[in-house]
């Protein structure tokens, strides 16, 4: 009899250790291991800006890997990022804060990014992320787990508002630097 507790001991141990670190899925009812989420921020920067754009090939040439000169970009609404913003920025890239990715999104090859964020050191971009809402893709120094649902909740958080026809979204921009250029003179 004795040895038929000690058995049931064991198990009970053994089962114990095997569930610690599983959670239950609520939506399946699957056991599932907790994910850990490693931060996408994990270089040195002193800045962040967030921008959009009305031409995109004014700075880029169609070269999306060449070492981008922010002194070139032309066009841009921006919004230089505090601490809040880059904390949510970090949460989203890293995965965190990941919606679900609609099965349905259609990924075209046209990639024509007119929203992007860079990180930069010393006036000097060490990150880039472009995003083109008009084809679905993300292009950038570093893959994201952000999903593009993601992107476009950040960008209009921050004003800057995303469109998925070329047209709109320059119509909407050249209205903004119009009434920019209109405040200067």
């Amino acid at each position: 009899m004795n040895i038929i507790k000690f058995f049931a001991v064991i198990s009970v141990c053994l089962l114990f250790i095997n569930c610690k670190n599983d959670t239950v899925n609520k939506k399946t009812g699957n056991s599932t291991v907790p994910q850990k989420f490693n931060d996408y921020i994990d270089f040195q920067y002193d800045e962040v800006i967030a921008f959009a754009n009305v031409n995109p090939m004014d700075y880029y040439d169609g070269d999306f890997d060449k070492e981008l000169n922010p002194k070139s970009f032309k066009d841009t609404i921006s919004v230089k990022l505090d601490s809040v913003q880059i904390k949510e920025l970090n949460d989203i890239l890293s995965g965190r804060k990941s919606q679900d990715i609609n099965s349905d999104t259609k990924i075209a090859d046209c990639f024509y990014p007119r929203h992007n964020i860079i990180f930069l050191n010393q006036n000097k971009i060490v990150n880039h992320l472009v995003i083109c809402f008009e084809c679905n893709q993300v292009k950038g120094s570093k893959p994201s787990k952000a999903s593009m649902k993601n992107y476009q909740d950040f960008f209009s958080s921050l004003g800057l508002k995303t469109f998925d026809n070329p047209i709109e979204h320059s119509t909407y921009y050249d209205s903004i630097q119009q009434i920019h250029k209109k405040k200067i003179k």
